[in-house]
This record gives structure tokens, sequence and C-alpha cells, in this order.
């Protein structure tokens, strides 16, 4: 016997070093990947952590001094004398002295508290409280400082009136309690935000007027600076609606990130992480863009050290694993090698034992199978391949002569009755198919041959039934040259006409058609039909009452083909009757299953 290898054989070696290989680089690249992966979540978390607890102590910074400057408006906003004396009508000598020893110097005082420089509006309804305002406008230089013209004073008094009609007031929600920082007037202008709040009148509680606290932008935001958060990073102020407000870093800004600007949009762009953190006492939020690059920077040394870690563990289990795939290998091609000579009929030679281990147990069981093999070929094998030969012998010279027996019944009747036509067709096509069915006394025959059979068959019943039955065949072309068990259709079709027909006529359709691997037959009537019980009894071996033919052609197909191939009934009393025949397909000359299998 030749030995033969498909055209991707590899050597038990190479799998065994592959196989190691894959159980060790799989953990290994596992593990890394998920060290790696850990310690970069870690330290971009831990990064993300440090990055917003410095907004939020920006932020907290920014709240110090908002709060600085609405404690200044709470010198104005919570003086009841100074509401009364806003509200009220004075004259003369009373209405001078009210102004210069209490108003002018409680708005002095309010402006002076701030510890940076703010300019203070007061807005009041009353027409009778004179107003005090300077005719140079004030402004802020670089050096954040308020430059009046006069004297550095920053405090005025004006009349309601005079805002009336101005757009940014009468877009203000003023109620009892409530206070926003918005950019108004010219603040946009000279990078200013005002505190608004109104004036109550607190005999009344209706609003009196209106406290505008102004002060540069730098001085609130001083510390929104990228300094605290490292290189690249933008930090800066949106209001509520995400306008941008304030920026000391907007040189740093990409001019897509400007594209909107003008209006006070901006863009974030998709390298950047954002960290955003609400002011407590302004309506805006300070914003922080982080690139994504610098918190992976302090991660480069950790991955570097994990590819390293993992290269020296896979390069030390590689040595390991070609040394014990080796070991194993050689131990294999022994083993490989007494099998060899046993496959080539050398049933005398055994396979030296060697160690006391796994493949000395094996080399032990080979040499007591060896020894058992070569008995049992001589006392079992070839004794039960003859009496599998005589068992069939037997069905097949059971099935001849129940056929027979029933035929020659049919003759003899025809012969008492005078029809000598009908008798000479009967015995024509009798010999017919007894020439079918003893030629060269084969018991495996063609598909081709066993439909004929049964169609001399069905011939000869036609005459003695004067064509009172109706039969359709539905053979797939494709499956007439592979063989079958000889006389397994005509049992069925014979019970058929024996017990299930009970009108004036009966139609059989008989099938042939490939399934898979197998090829099934298909007996079906439309007669009496069969109870389960009576299905049950019929395919009862250790029955002898009924269903002799249909046992018969079972037995015959389990012992040629196997247990798992036979006869199946599917019956309704009054609805007919399926007989099913199931076995592999098989070329003659063939004794394998599947090498000529057929598809549906």
């Amino acid at each position: 016997m030749q030995r033969r290898f498909p055209s991707t054989y590899m050597p038990l070696g190479y799998k065994l070093l592959i196989s190691y290989l894959l159980l060790v680089l799989t953990p290994v690249i596992g593990i890394g990947s998920y060290a790696y992966i850990s310690s970069v979540n870690t330290i971009a978390e831990h990064t993300r952590s440090s990055l917003e607890v410095t907004v939020k102590q920006v932020g907290n910074n920014v709240d110090y001094r908002l709060k600085d400057l609405i404690r200044s408006s709470d010198e104005i906003y919570a003086d009841q004398t100074l509401s009364r004396y806003l509200t009220g009508y004075h004259s003369g000598w009373e209405k001078y002295n009210i102004m210069s020893q209490y108003i002018l110097p409680k708005l002095e005082n309010a402006a002076s508290l701030p510890n940076q420089e703010v300019k203070l509006s007061l807005y009041v309804d009353n027409p009778n409280v004179s107003e005090y305002y300077y005719l140079s406008e004030y402004y802020y230089n670089d050096n954040s400082t308020v430059n009046t013209g006069q004297g550095g004073r920053k405090y005025s008094l004006f009349h309601s009136e005079r805002i009336q009609n101005a757009p940014w007031y009468q877009s203000l929600d003023l109620h009892f309690g409530s206070a926003e920082w918005k950019q108004v007037d010219k603040d946009r202008e000279t990078g200013s935000i005002s505190y608004l709040r109104p004036l109550i009148n607190y005999d009344t509680l209706q609003l009196s007027g209106l406290i505008k606290m102004t002060v540069n932008m730098k001085y609130i935001f001083s510390d929104v600076d990228t300094g605290h958060l490292g290189e690249d990073s933008i930090l800066f102020i949106v209001d509520d609606k995400d306008h941008l407000l304030f920026s000391s870093s907007k040189n740093q800004m990409d001019p897509a990130m400007l594209s909107g600007a003008a209006n006070g949009d901006i863009v974030k762009p998709e390298s950047f992480m954002e960290i955003k953190t609400p002011i407590d006492n302004m309506s805006a939020s300070i914003v922080a863009w982080v690139p994504y690059s610098s918190l992976k920077k302090n991660s480069e040394q950790v991955r570097n050290v994990t590819i390293w870690i993992c290269v020296l563990i896979l390069a030390l289990l590689f040595v390991i694993s070609i040394i014990m795939s080796q070991y194993f290998s050689r131990r294999f091609m022994k083993l490989t090698a007494s099998l060899k000579s046993f496959q080539e009929g050398n049933f005398h030679k055994r396979m030296p034992i060697q160690g006391n281990d796994e493949f000395s147990e094996i080399g032990s069981a080979f040499n007591d199978m060896a020894s058992t093999i070569q008995r049992l070929i001589d006392e079992v094998y070839v004794s039960n391949l003859e009496k599998k030969e005589t068992e069939l012998q037997v069905l097949h010279s059971q099935m001849n002569p129940h056929f027979l027996y029933n035929t020659f019944s049919s003759i003899s009747r025809m012969a008492k009755l005078g029809e000598i036509d009908k008798l000479h067709e009967i015995v024509r096509a009798l010999a017919r198919f007894y020439r079918l069915s003893l030629h060269r006394g084969d018991m495996i025959i063609p598909i081709e041959q066993e439909i004929q059979i049964v169609e001399s068959y069905l011939e000869i019943q036609k005459i003695k039934n004067a064509d009172r039955i109706n039969v359709t065949y539905e053979i797939a072309p494709e499956v007439m040259e592979y063989e079958t068990v000889k006389f397994i259709l005509q049992p069925f079709v014979e019970n058929a006409l024996e017990h299930a027909w009970y009108d004036d006529e009966i139609s059989i359709i008989i099938r042939a058609y490939p399934e898979g691997e197998d090829i099934c037959f298909e007996v079906e009537d439309n007669g009496l039909g069969m109870k389960e019980e009576i299905i049950e009894l019929v395919l009862d071996p250790t029955d002898k009452g009924i269903g002799y033919g249909i046992r018969n052609v079972d037995q015959r197909i389990k012992l040629q083909y196997g247990k798992e191939y036979g006869v199946i009934i599917n019956s309704s009393l009054g609805e007919g009757t399926v007989i099913r025949i199931r076995f592999p397909s098989r070329l003659p000359g063939k004794d394998t299953k599947g090498e000529h299998s057929l598809t549906t």
C-alpha cells in the first residue's frame, strides 16, 4: 500500500511548534496589549482629571473676582437710605447736601472697593436727582487702568432716559433679585463686560433704576492662560450661547477655529479634547481644548517598555517551543513508523517501549492491539463476512418464491376462466420479469434494472386487473447508473395492490431521486392507508404475522448498508400511504460511501 499525503501535508513537529507559538503568542500579545491599553487609559484619565482640577481652579479664581465686584455692587443695591434719596424729591440746600454728603461718597466708596479699577454707572428713573458725569469718555488702556481724563474718578450718575431706547437696555430682563453679566454699549470694543442689576425702591419694591458696573475682562479672566494646561492647549471663556467672550490665546488658535469668531462662534477641531466648567456667578463657562496627542505623550515610554518585555518573552518561549516540539516529534515519528508497518500488513512487527509515560503506554497498547487484530482477522472478521453473505442469500431466496406463488395463483385463475390471450400476455410478462430478476444472479443491481423489474411486475398486474391501475414514474435520470439492493420496490407495489386497493381504480407513484449523499425511493398510493399501530407491527422484526415482505426489504438494506438506512412508512387511515426507502449512493464496483455522492 502506497503512502499518500494531501497537498497540505505538514509534519507533526511543525504543527506542535505552531500550536505552541499560538498558545504563547495569543496570551502574551493579549496581556501586553491589555497592559498597554490599561496604562494608556489610566495615564489619559489621570491627565484628564488633573486638567479638570486645573480648569476648576481657574474657574474658582474667576469666581473670586466676580464676587469681589458683586460685593461692590451690593453697597449700592442693599442701601435702603440711598434708595430713598434716589427716589425722593429734594430741593435747594437739602438736595445739594444729600448729593455731596451721601450719594457721591457712596458711589465713590462702592467704585473703590474692588481690587481692580472699575467704571460704576448709576441710572435712576427719578428726574429730580442731579446727574453727575464727565464729558470725556472713559477707556481701558493696555495696563488695564481706567482713564477718565479727570482725576481718575470712576463713577457716574445718569437719568434712565439716556438708555431707555438703547437696544441693549430693552433686551434686559430686570426684576427684583435679577442680575447678569453682559457686554453692552461699547464693552465689546473696549474688551470689557458689565455687571447689571436693578435699583430697588424699598418702599414700593418697584424698580427705580439700573446699576451698571463695567470692568476690563483681562482683570476678571487674568488666570485664563494656557500656561496652566500645557503645550498646544487653548483656554477661553464662552457665554451661555457658546459664543466666545475672552481668550488670552487667540493667536494660538487655528484660523479654522476662529472662522466664526466675528460673530462669537468657534469650531472645535476633532483632534482636541474639550473640558468645560461653568462659572458659578456668571452665565458663562471656562472651556479648555487639549490636544489628544498631549494626553498620550506620557504613555510612549509605557508602550516601548511593554513591547520590549513582550519581545523578550516571545523569544524565550520560541526557543523552548522548538526544543519541546523536536522532542515530541522524534517520539511520534517512531510511533508513526510502527503504524505504517502495521498498515502495510506487517502484523508481526512490534513497537520498542522506552520510558514510563503516555508514549510507552501507547506502545504497549499498540503491541497488544496488533496481536489481537492478527487473531481476530482469522477468527471473527472472515466468519462475519461469510455470515452476512449467507443471510443476504437467504433473504433473496425467500423473496423470489413469495412473488412467484402469488403470480402462479393468478395464472391458475385465468386458465380456469379460459382467458387465453391474457394468459399468454401474463406468461410473457412473467418471463421478462424473471429474466431481469435472475440475470447473472447478482444481489446488487443498477437502479435502472430495478425500475425495469417493477415495470414488468406492474405490467403483469395491469393484465390481471384490466388496466385499473394508474402508475406514474418520477425518476431522476442522474440516479439510474447507481446501484441498489435488488427487488426492493416490487414488494411495496404488491402490498399496495393487495391491501390498499379499495375502489375501482388505484393510483401509484414511484419516485427515485438523490438526497445529499444518499438515494431515496418512494412508493405512494391513494389507498386505504394504515393505522399507527399497524405500521409498528409491520416494521417489528419479532412479529411474524404481517409485513413479511416489508421487513424482508428493510432487513436486506440494513445488512447491506448499515442500520441507519432502511424503510420508513408514512400513512394515515383513509389518506393513502408513502413508503420511503433510503440507501447510500454508490456506483457499481465502489464500496465506500460518498466517493460518488449525489447532490440535490
